[in-house]
């Protein structure tokens, strides 16, 4: 009954109802996310406290190696299965749990991506869990993979997100393509987005577009989130772009040559970030396939000046302590070498309460030298 005694018609008491006890709320996402999202699932940055890393365990997939390819032109070799040579299992597992146990003893929480789902299985590229998705300001983003061999780890990546309560803001779909090697955060206002070097001799107008609308799809999701975020889309395929969100130690800090990198790029890093280049001596440097002087490793960031790497390294590993950083070291070394030398892809950031959290990574193209 309304106050003159008239009856209410029901779509009054309802918007009474709304209006009185139900207004909508104002509110920010990111600001809610501790109390509905169980915590701040932030990783905007590749310095900061190390919190939350995603792993895969290698399995049964590495043993599809050999056998035709479930992808055309379905070969056998191991260059079809983009491997140099079969890796043990046995030994692969033994070193992922060696890696898992670094992490979780410097306190950081391991989440494992979900098993190789398909019939038969063939994600021997999934231990790279970098490449797969990337952080938002908040939150994940999942990526879109470039070719057979890593389709279809969108999926159980993005399961293993959702089960731990990590908000996925968004993905890359359509024809858009971004993998996450080239893709870094230099810090919380500036990202650099690239495609990945050895793409480098793709000049498909169609597939050039696909990269283009996928980098273009992750900046949207970021400005979304965050305008003021400066995102570079490097020209190009990224050849120099030398990954500096790979070879950090500090904040602003890495461990590269910056001759080697694109002027323009290194340019705008000095102007927008007063970015500091350390030059490793020859001693404890490698090269690449392509001949570029690189390293030593800095592996994953554990915290400012602390560093995680693969052992086997002395002469690195006492030159990053002679400038001041503290180096943990774990065998790893059939997980990055040859297939890979970096430790960063093995692992990515997730997104996590407090100043941050980053990922471990290894690189397939070259052998480092023996005690460097």
């Amino acid at each position: 009954m309304s106050s003159d005694g008239t009856k209410k018609r029901p779509d009054q008491t309802l918007k009474e109802m709304y209006t009185k006890w139900h207004p909508q709320v104002l509110s920010d996402f990111e600001e809610e996310m501790p109390k509905y999202w169980g915590r701040k699932w932030k990783a905007n940055t590749t310095i900061g406290k190390l919190r939350t890393v995603l792993l895969h365990c290698p399995g049964p997939e590495f043993l599809s190696v050999g056998k035709k390819t479930p992808w055309p032109p379905h070969g056998d070799s191991l260059a079809a299965w983009r491997m140099t040579f079969k890796p043990d299992l046995d030994e692969l597992i033994e070193h992922y749990e060696n890696m898992a146990k670094a992490y979780r003893d410097e306190g950081v929480e391991v989440l494992i991506r979900k098993p190789d789902p398909y019939d038969p299985p063939y994600q021997v590229k999934a231990i790279y869990t970098d490449d797969v998705c990337h952080a938002a300001v908040y939150g994940s983003i999942i990526l879109r993979m470039y070719d057979y061999i890593r389709k279809g780890e969108e999926v159980p990546t993005y399961q293993t997100l959702a089960e731990a309560g990590c908000p996925v803001v968004g993905m890359i779909t359509g024809n858009g393509m971004a993998e996450g090697g080239p893709i870094g955060w230099l810090d919380e206002k500036h990202i650099v987005i690239a495609v990945h070097y050895p793409r480098a001799n793709t000049y498909d107008p169609g597939v050039m577009r696909a990269n283009e609308w996928g980098h273009e799809q992750y900046a949207r999701i970021v400005k979304a989130q965050d305008p003021e975020v400066d995102i570079r889309l490097c020209p190009g395929y990224g050849s120099r772009l030398d990954v500096s969100h790979y070879k950090m130690i500090d904040r602003h800090t890495s461990v590269q040559d910056p001759e080697r990198m694109d002027p323009h790029l290194v340019a705008w890093m000095r102007a927008e970030m007063d970015w500091n280049f350390i030059v490793a001596p020859d001693e404890v440097s490698s090269y690449t396939a392509q001949g570029q002087k690189v390293g030593p490793d800095t592996g994953v960031v554990l915290e400012p000046m602390k560093v995680l790497v693969p052992t086997g390294r002395p002469k690195a590993t006492k030159w990053l302590e002679s400038i001041g950083v503290e180096v943990v070291e774990v065998e790893c070394s059939s997980l990055v070498t040859p297939q890979k030398q970096r430790l960063h892809p093995l692992l990515r950031r997730v997104p996590s309460e407090g100043p941050r959290a980053r990922r471990l990574t290894p690189s397939f193209f070259y052998r480092p030298p023996k005690n460097s």
